[in-house]
């Protein structure tokens, strides 16, 4: 699995975020004579979602030096979203669908395929404006199958289906 295939919010101690930040910065000196560390800024994100900064303010700064990138924007918005998905934020889906459509020509076919059907079992999430406690990807997906069985499997429609294709 490619780095946007991956999913990057699961939940990070105080203790592994500061190392996070920590090899981040480390290696952002280590290539400064080259370019901007791509990984570093969203590494250092990562790092600072869960250290308690504003995602907003994060996301903010990273943006500017990402989106002259496409794999580098593609991964912001996927990562941004993915971060708020862990604690169930509004504004999730948002980035997680502007990052699937700027990575999608980016992905190799196996991730393109993981993170379509990843953001479809996940679309049955309630969102909120506060935060839940933070929550792995195993722990969401559980949660969104267990809400999918109590509304009786109803999924919410993602687009128009026609159902004399037999191919989609």
């Amino acid at each position: 699995m490619t780095l946007l295939g991956a999913w990057h919010a699961d939940p990070l101690d105080a203790i592994a975020a500061q190392a996070l930040r920590v090899r981040a910065q480390q290696r952002q000196r280590r290539g400064q004579q080259q370019r901007r560390c791509r990984t570093c800024l969203l590494q250092d994100l990562i790092a600072g979602y869960w250290l308690g900064e504003d995602i907003a303010v994060l996301y903010r700064h990273a943006l500017p030096l990402l989106q002259r990138s496409a794999h580098g924007h593609a991964l912001l918005e996927l990562i941004t979203g993915q971060l708020l998905l862990s604690r169930r934020l509004h504004g999730a889906r948002q980035h997680l669908e502007r990052g699937f459509h700027r990575a999608s020509r980016l992905f190799t076919a196996t991730d393109y395929l993981t993170v379509l059907k990843r953001q479809q079992q996940l679309a049955c999430l309630p969102l909120a404006d506060t935060p839940l406690p933070a929550a792995t990807l195993a722990q969401l997906l559980t949660t969104a199958q267990v809400i999918e069985r109590m509304e009786g499997g109803r999924r919410r429609p993602q687009g128009k289906h026609d159902p004399t294709d037999l191919y989609g």
